[in-house]
């Protein structure tokens, strides 16, 4: 999802933030700060009433499952590792502590779990100059802004700052001690720092230490008609994140008039949700505005808005007070519509106008400028495996195409064709063996026998091709095979990413096409409500609202309107459509009849049916996994369905 800041701080979007951690040591951490900062922003600014008081509850819970997720990746002496079976990491234990310190306020966390993890950092990976050393392969670059040359600094920092906010908690000679080299090393380093990023993380640290060099935070930072950044070239999470760190160091030492040119630069830009590599931006953003809008003196605001539409009788009044300050307002008309807002009273707002059309999707080409990634599947002479028809040996080779370093943690997303198979002894002998090819994988399948194997690699080589054999097997026949895809990606670059398909027999990769005259597509894919259902001998129609477009097939802009469903009465039983309820429906489409210009849908044993939950059915035991399976799925094809 993308929005302005501006947008997503108003409150209502901060409910997308409250989803349930899981994952490795680090996935699990990345996971448990969406919802911490969703809580701590919204109890700041007093707005849970915009996305559901009884949301806190459930953000709440899951903080907690965070929480004893990761104690699972806990060693002995305090410190957190990626897998259980890894070496510890000192990134991962500083964010572990320095996220337990800010949870401290909303749930229980054992002093000695915080307070050991910061103690292993100052005894085991603090250099005698202050700095902190990092001995494992983590994401640092993606996770502290990842420079370069710079990186001790950065690290060092992070550090720092999570000493810094643990120390309220714990504290200690050993701690203070610890602190002040690390403030030493910093405030000799950063006269040094080239990227902004760099710049900006150890000046929040310094501030807190109370020793921030303004000059050089300001001399970093670049001046725009929407106020004050910090920025990194060609990485817009990193700038969002280092404007956010900016804004904190400011607001510390009261510079409140430069740290509101940048909370406003920092209002009108975009901000992405649902990528890992951006989870960190995110939580700086918030923290900041949330600390600002906290410690500034709001202007005493009284503002009415007016807003006239072509063709509308009654003109929409929105009235701006203290009280609703952070809450945005929308309005809603047709594109071709001329339109006249007035204000009266006193303060300022911002107006925004985005034009939202229909475009018929292009083909989104992957073009592979990060990874080379390849995928041979070769019919083997023999079935070892039990019920099984055939067997193939899948051999995938890959390379890190960046000349400059290894991958951090990539993943293999690869989807299992219908009917397959994978040989999991394999899989197992890869995470086994002596040389421990791959750090773990997953088997995910929630609504059909359709999967995903999913790898970990903890590095890819940029020196030259890796290799991965294993076997997989054909356990039932299908009578139109459709390839799979294979995607690597670095799991906090998910959008750097190379994707291939793969097939028994197809050497192209595209997907299988139904055609009718000029209407070609590979299956379309609707989020519908039932309105009316009209039953006879012969037929059953069922007139539905497209809800939601998640994959497009032949007909462009369907999307909020009513479409009719045609079935056999003898599918009736099967289809058990209720009144009001939603549903997935995917299927390949062919032979369409227009009736009055739109085209009339078939539902026959092409067609997958699915009973799309509620929000509030999502959170019930007969209905979670189906929710989470099939918004999962959505999301899916929405990134990776076929072109139409």
């Amino acid at each position: 999802m993308t929005l302005t800041v501006e947008q997503a701080i108003s409150g209502h979007f901060m409910g997308q933030l409250i989803v349930q951690p899981y994952g490795c040591g680090e996935q699990n951490m990345i996971r448990m700060t969406l919802p911490l900062i969703a809580t701590h922003y919204l109890d700041s600014t007093n707005q849970w009433k915009a996305v559901g008081m009884e949301r806190r509850n459930e953000a709440i819970n899951h903080i907690r499952t965070g929480y004893k997720v990761e104690l699972a990746y806990r060693k002995t002496d305090g410190s957190y590792s990626v897998w259980s079976h890894t070496p510890s990491s000192t990134w991962l234990t500083a964010y572990a502590a320095k996220v337990f310190a800010i949870a401290n306020d909303l749930i229980v966390i054992e002093e000695n779990v915080l307070c050991s993890a910061l103690h292993w950092l100052a005894t085991n990976k603090q250099l005698p100059d202050g700095r902190f050393k990092e001995d494992v392969a983590v994401s640092l670059s993606n996770m502290v802004g990842g420079v370069h040359k710079d990186a001790d600094a950065s690290l060092t920092a992070f550090v720092l700052i999570a000493m810094q906010e643990g120390s309220k908690i714990c504290d200690g000679p050993n701690l203070q001690s610890s602190m002040k080299r690390a403030v030493d090393y910093l405030l000799l380093k950063v006269h040094s720092l080239t990227s902004a990023y760099d710049v900006a993380l150890t000046s929040y640290a310094l501030a807190l230490a109370g020793k921030l060099n303004k000059d050089i935070l300001k001399r970093h930072s670049t001046e725009s008609k929407d106020g004050i950044f910090w920025n990194v070239p060609g990485e817009h999470h990193h700038s969002l994140g280092a404007t956010g760190y900016a804004v904190l160091a400011l607001v510390r030492v009261k510079d409140f008039e430069s740290a509101g040119q940048a909370v406003r630069w920092l209002g009108m830009q975009q901000i992405h949700y649902g990528g890992y590599g951006t989870t960190q931006a995110t939580s700086i953003v918030f923290q900041a505005v949330a600390e600002y809008r906290t410690q500034v003196k709001q202007p005493d605001i009284s503002l009415t808005l007016e807003l006239a539409v072509e063709g509308r009788k009654e003109k929409t009044t929105i009235t701006i007070k203290p009280s609703n300050i952070h809450i945005s307002r929308s309005d809603k008309f047709d594109i071709t519509k001329s339109f006249n807002i007035t204000a009266q009273g006193t303060g300022v707002a911002m107006l925004s106008v985005f034009s939202v059309y229909y475009a018929l999707p292009e083909e989104k080409d992957y073009d592979c400028n990060v990874f080379d990634l390849s995928l041979q599947m070769v019919k083997e002479p023999a079935v070892p495996y039990v019920r099984a028809s055939e067997s193939y040996q899948i051999t995938i080779e890959y390379i890190f195409k960046d000349p400059s370093r290894n991958s951090a943690m990539s993943i293999l997303d690869i989807g299992l064709l219908t009917g397959f198979k994978v040989d999991e002894r394999d899989l197992s002998k890869l995470l086994s063996g002596k040389d421990k090819y791959i750090q773990n994988f997953e088997l995910n399948k929630e609504l059909s026998e359709r999967g995903s194997l999913i790898i970990y690699i903890d590095k890819i080589s940029n020196k030259e091709k890796e290799r991965l054999v294993f076997r997989m097997h054909k356990m039932n026949e299908v009578g139109i095979l459709q390839p799979a895809r294979i995607t690597v990606y670095e799991y906090y670059a998910p959008d750097k990413r190379c994707v291939k398909f793969y097939h028994p027999n197809k050497k192209d990769g595209s997907l299988n096409r139904l055609c009718h005259e000029a209407l070609c597509q590979c299956v379309e894919v609707y989020k519908t409500r039932v309105l009316e259902m009209g039953f006879s001998l012969h037929a059953d129609i069922y007139n539905m609202t497209i809800e939601k477009v998640v994959k497009e097939g032949s007909e462009a802009g369907v999307e909020g309107n009513i479409r009719s469903f045609l079935a056999h009465p003898f599918c009736r039983d099967s289809l058990k459509f209720e009144k009001g309820k939603t549903y997935l429906i995917m299927g390949q489409t062919k032979n369409l009849p227009r009736i009055g210009g739109k085209l009339r849908y078939h539902l026959g044993e092409d067609t997958w049916i699915e009973y799309w939950p509620t929000d509030k059915e999502s959170q019930t035991v007969e209905h979670r996994k189906r929710y989470i399976g099939i918004t999962s799925l959505a999301d899916e094809l929405l990134r990776f369905g076929c072109s139409t």
